[in-house]
């Protein structure tokens, strides 16, 4: 177990609550929102436009083209070559052979945030595929939780270590994985 050094501590808690942090945050979570907003107009009896219509089977065809949670993570697996279950690698996770196999063959339907969470920091992802890790569970970093913007500082500057992220999120009051 590794300890943090102080100024790279002190780096990690700014960096949680700079402008710019949430700023670069708030894109990567708005690539899964829908910014575009149009008058409707009447089309085959319904009140939506055409571009609206046409948006929206847009975004069901990339739906059916993107990769599931399960598929995503074995990419990521793979790409790491961690895709073969090992516990001593896992382990750190607090991730078992059962619910790893589960969890990358879909079977798993809710996994937790924190479950994706140390999956993204297992995997040492950057903030883009953390991201898009926890689109694809269904979650969102909170601009306004104190406790996410502490796990993705940690993610941006390359802080990886269970030990050393739980001690910083237990020096600020918050609570552990």
């Amino acid at each position: 177990m590794s300890a943090l050094d102080a100024n790279l501590k002190q780096k990690i808690k700014e960096l949680a609550v700079s402008d710019a942090f949430l700023q670069k945050n708030k894109k990567f979570s708005a690539i899964y929102e829908n910014r575009y907003q149009t008058e409707g107009t009447p089309v085959f009896g319904h009140s939506l436009s055409s571009f609206q219509l046409n948006a929206i089977q847009s975004r069901l065809k990339t739906a059916q083209n993107s990769l599931s949670l399960g598929k995503y993570i074995q990419k990521l697996a793979a790409d790491k070559g961690r895709f073969h279950y090992n516990e001593a690698f896992f382990g750190q996770a607090q991730i078992t052979r059962q619910y790893w196999s589960k969890l990358i063959r879909d079977q798993y339907p809710n996994p937790s945030k924190e479950v994706i969470l140390r999956i993204a920091i297992l995997f040492r992802c950057d903030l883009k595929q953390t991201h898009e890790l926890l689109a694809k569970a269904g979650y969102t970093f909170s601009d306004c939780n104190r406790r996410d913007q502490l796990v993705l500082s940690c993610i941006e500057l390359g802080v990886y270590d269970f030990a050393d992220i739980e001690e910083l999120l237990e020096d600020e009051g918050l609570s552990l994985f």
